[in-house]
Parts: C-alpha cells; sequence; structure tokens
C-alpha cells in the first residue's frame, strides 16, 4: 500500500547519489548519516574489491554497478538518471552529513526557489571550514577571500564544491548534467561556469553541514596514484580548451620533469607518482574523453 502524499516526510523528496571505487571502508558511515526517509543511489564503477560491503550497509540502498569505470561525472549522472525524487543530493563516500543538512537545504528551496546549486558547509573532522575559493579557470587571491569570521548566514559563490550539493533534477540535467569527456577532477568547475552562464546561484547554505571524513578505502599504491593524476591532468586541458583558455604545454612539462627529476632526488616515490602522472597527461590527446581505469 502506497504512503499518503499528505502525510510523506519532506525529506523523501531528496534522492542522495554516491558514486563509489573502492569505497567499502567508508561508504557504510555516509549511507548511515542519510535519513531513513531519503531514498538513497549508490553508483560503484566496477570497484575492483567489489561491493560486498553492500550487506554490511544499514538500511536498503538501489546499488548500480557499471560494468567499466565510467569516470566520476558519468556516474553521477547514470545515479541522478535513476532517481525519482525532485531533488538530487550528489554526496561523495568519505562525507557525513549533520543532522539537520537536509532540512536546512529544503527550507533554502523556498527562500532561494528553483533553479539554484545548493551546497552545505563543508568541514574537516577537526571542524575547519572547507570552502572552494576558486578553479582552474578563475583564481582568486587570498588577499580577497572572506575568512570564516566575515561569513554570516547563507552566501552566493562561484564554485561548486563536488563532495555535496544539491539541485532539482530537472534543472540538473536541463543544464547539461556533468560534462561525461570528463573522466575525474574538474567536472564541478565545468558545471559552475555553465550555471553561472545561465545565471543559477550557487549558494552555500550555512545551516546545512557535511563532515568531509577523509578516510581513504585503501592506501593508493603508485600505479594508481600515477593514473589519478594522469586523469586529472586531462581533465585540466580539456576543461581549458573547452573555455578557450588552454596554457603552452611545452613550459608545464618541463616544469613537471624538474619535479619529477627533485622527487627522485628525494626518494619520494609519492611525488615523482603525482608528476610523471602529471607528465604523461600533458601527452594525451586533449579531444579524447579522459578514460583511464584509476
Amino acid at each position: 500500500m502506497s504512503a499518503d502524499p499528505s502525510t510523506a516526510s519532506p525529506l523523501s523528496a531528496v534522492t542522495v547519489v554516491f558514486v563509489t571505487y573502492n569505497s567499502g571502508a567508508v561508504i557504510g558511515r555516509a549511507v548511515a548519516s542519510v535519513p531513513a526517509e531519503c531514498p538513497v543511489v549508490i553508483v560503484d564503477n566496477a570497484s575492483p574489491e567489489g561491493t560486498a560491503w553492500r550487506a554490511g550497509l544499514s538500511r536498503p540502498v538501489d546499488l548500480l554497478e557499471m560494468p567499466a569505470n565510467a569516470g566520476f561525472g558519468t556516474a553521477c549522472n547514470v545515479g541522478a538518471r535513476r532517481a525519482a525524487t525532485p531533488y538530487v543530493l550528489f554526496l561523495n563516500p568519505d562525507a557525513v552529513l549533520d543532522g539537520e543538512t537536509l532540512p536546512a537545504l529544503l527550507a533554502a528551496t523556498g527562500r532561494y526557489g528553483d533553479p539554484a546549486i545548493l551546497m552545505p558547509a563543508i568541514l574537516g573532522e577537526n571542524g575547519r571550514l572547507m570552502r572552494k575559493e576558486g578553479s582552474i579557470l578563475e583564481k582568486v587571491p587570498r588577499r580577497l577571500r572572506l575568512s570564516p569570521d566575515e561569513i554570516a548566514g547563507d552566501y552566493c559563490t562561484r564554485f561548486v564544491h563536488g563532495a555535496a550539493f544539491m539541485m532539482a533534477r530537472e534543472a540538473f540535467f536541463a543544464l547539461g548534467g556533468f560534462d561525461e569527456a570528463i573522466f575525474l577532477y574538474h567536472e564541478d568547475d565545468d558545471l559552475s561556469l555553465r550555471a553561472i552562464a545561465r545565471h543559477i546561484p550557487i549558494i552555500v547554505v550555512t545551516g546545512a553541514r557535511v563532515t568531509h571524513a577523509g578516510g581513504r578505502s585503501s592506501a593508493p599504491s603508485f600505479g594508481q596514484t600515477f593514473r589519478v593524476n594522469r586523469a586529472k591532468m586531462q581533465s585540466e586541458r580539456y576543461v581549458l580548451e573547452k573555455y578557450g583558455c588552454s596554457r603552452p604545454t611545452l613550459p608545464q612539462i618541463a616544469k613537471l620533469a624538474g619535479g619529477c627529476v627533485l622527487a627522485l632526488a628525494c626518494l619520494d616515490l609519492h611525488r615523482f607518482a603525482i608528476r610523471s602522472g602529471k607528465m604523461a597527461g600533458c601527452f594525451d590527446d586533449v579531444l579524447q574523453t579522459p578514460s583511464p581505469r584509476v
């Protein structure tokens, strides 16, 4: 028997969408923070570790298992298409909702209307505010950034923080969703620019809070670090070219090569993996869809 719409919780209007990739160590905590009234969709990007963690979840979820790692933005779009609610909240699997987060975000829809991109305040586990204040396309000098004690109430920003944001589902797809040519990183920068171009406000709702747990599902290997940073450079080059802001490649390669030499001299293999991965990304065809497995 279906529930009476007049008695349904307002929270049932929001589907929380997670994208996982070897996230078994953290996803349980994230899912447990979602109110029971909210549907949960998890899109797993063909995690090598599998999805046996599903059996340990505290509540039912709709789990979609991708046949291959399609990238973060593509998986988010898949999850949003699966949702059947007016709103979708995209949440990282290592993030935890505060009890008042969703009520505060829904209350904000009444104040600001649709379409709007609504973000909670994102805190580190130490309680420190984690604000996104710039992108590869728009640098914000430190002297122009607000300090936490200058923030009183909700405020508009130009930057979507992909770790947690809510939007009307129809508005998200009317905006084009995430650009699926971006495999990993900077998909939120691209979404921000498209929202601004359409005069869609990006609003931080300070009464809504999310703790970014910062947990890692597994210690990154040299190969994984290399592949992630290669994808990051591919995405950076793609987004910059998309908006006519491409940069000379040779100076960047030279700088990264110098960083590789220094990392090797210091026997810092992690830093070498970062620099060499980014350097490899400089040689990839920027017109290709960035789609390495990470």
